[in-house]
């Protein structure tokens, strides 16, 4: 899809604030403000108040993404079951509220047929871009870690006893692998997107994108006073360098029938998907749409990958890209205090590859975007999605350098 496609037309405030009061009725339409959120990739979100009291998100779902939006909505009500039977106090995280369009539907489908959705706003809680402080990746890991552990409390089945978590390096991998059992708990949840995480998918996506790819393997932007070289040859054999290690931690992590991986976890779980309050109240987990099958080393790794570096995403100066290896030590000894005793065998002899793992895909994706003409991610200009490959890239010979040391 090019970037036009990705939001079907703008709405005016005057359409926005409407369907607003389609979800709010006893609110007044002219009581309503509207701005603009520019966070996220995917979906159009808005920010709703109502004379500077109560605020809302309004957010419109991208349906050429998610393709599947009545799953995610049974995927919310199960995980809304999950959560009943836990104390918010107690666990220190919360789901954000959603406001339901009716008792029958959460979305409110529009005449393009497009589904609106709107949440509380938490107004004193912070989003943070960037990770400022040990504290912050603390509390970050401890959220995240806690979210997987009520995920899977269910799963808790293993046909292998957790042994201590290993260190940074990782032994050989063993040609049979040891597979946890299939729970019951992850079929109450269906992908909202399908092979979302899987090495295997997104490499035999990008290798379709590069036989299509025509286009020069050496390429040069400049973007402010920064001359961006890009030499996708050498890209091409790195990435092929290192395809077998990642594919052989998939294989560990799904089950013998049908590929499937047998854990839920939340498959975005970076640092801006967590809303922190300064008071210590519960932490607030956002970005749901993708809770569904996956793997407890998912979550630890794009925590990781997102906690342990201050640099922007599409941040052209590659010296200011670099871990925080005391934020990425302190999510990851967060998160693993929650779900350490899950872990069965496998888990723990990859621990040490989550962050890199989820930093290759990342960078991964972004590079066969590129190749297919930046069909999936918006873009500010036609070489955005190589620089965003590149930073990922760099991030990922920094956390194997670590694995390897």
């Amino acid at each position: 899809m090019s970037n036009s496609a990705m939001s079907i037309k703008k709405r005016s405030s005057s359409e926005l604030k409407h369907i607003v009061h389609s979800f709010i009725p006893e609110i007044p339409v002219n009581e309503l403000e509207v701005q603009q959120l520019g966070l996220g990739h995917i979906h159009d979100s808005y920010l709703i108040q109502q004379s500077g009291t109560l605020s809302w998100i309004l957010q419109k779902l991208n349906t050429q993404v998610f393709t599947k939006p009545e799953q995610i909505e049974k995927n919310h009500h199960a995980l809304v079951h999950l959560f009943k039977k836990e104390s918010i106090d107690t666990l220190g995280i919360q789901l954000p509220q959603v406001v339901p369009y009716s008792a029958q539907s959460l979305y409110y489908w529009d005449a393009d047929h497009q589904p609106w959705r709107l949440y509380t706003f938490y107004g004193e809680h912070i989003c943070y871009e960037y990770c400022p402080s040990l504290e912050i990746a603390r509390k970050a890991g401890k959220a995240f870690g806690r979210f997987s552990r009520v995920l899977n409390k269910a799963e808790n089945n293993h046909e292998n006893e957790p042994g201590k978590h290993d260190s940074e390096r990782v032994e050989a991998i063993p040609e049979k692998v040891l597979r946890p059992k299939t729970a019951g708990i992850t079929e109450a949840f269906k992908p909202t997107l399908d092979a979302f995480h899987s090495i295997h998918h997104r490499a035999h996506q990008h290798h379709a994108a590069r036989a299509r790819y025509h286009g020069p393997l050496q390429l040069t932007t400049k973007q402010g006073s920064h001359l961006l070289p890009f030499d996708l040859e050498a890209w091409n054999i790195t990435i092929e360098q290192y395809l077998p290690t990642l594919i052989a931690m998939e294989n560990a992590l799904t089950s013998d029938e049908g590929h499937r991986f047998n854990r839920l976890s939340h498959n975005d779980a970076k640092l801006n998907n967590l809303l922190l309050h300064p008071e210590n109240e519960p932490a607030v987990i956002l970005d749901l749409d993708t809770v569904m099958p996956g793997s407890l080393l998912f979550d630890l790794g794009d925590g990781l990958r997102s906690i342990a570096t201050s640099a922007k995403e599409d941040e052209p100066d590659l010296a200011q890209v670099r871990i925080h290896w005391e934020y990425y030590q302190q999510y990851k000894d967060a998160f693993l205090a929650e779900v350490d005793s899950m872990l069965n065998q496998n888990e723990q002899r990859y621990i040490s590859f989550a962050g890199p793992y989820m930093t290759f895909i990342m960078g991964l994706r972004f590079y066969t975007d590129f190749l297919d003409g930046n069909r999936y991610y918006s873009c500010n200009y036609p070489e955005h999605n190589l620089v965003r490959a590149r930073n990922q890239f760099h991030l990922f010979h920094q956390m194997m350098e670590k694995v390897n040391g």
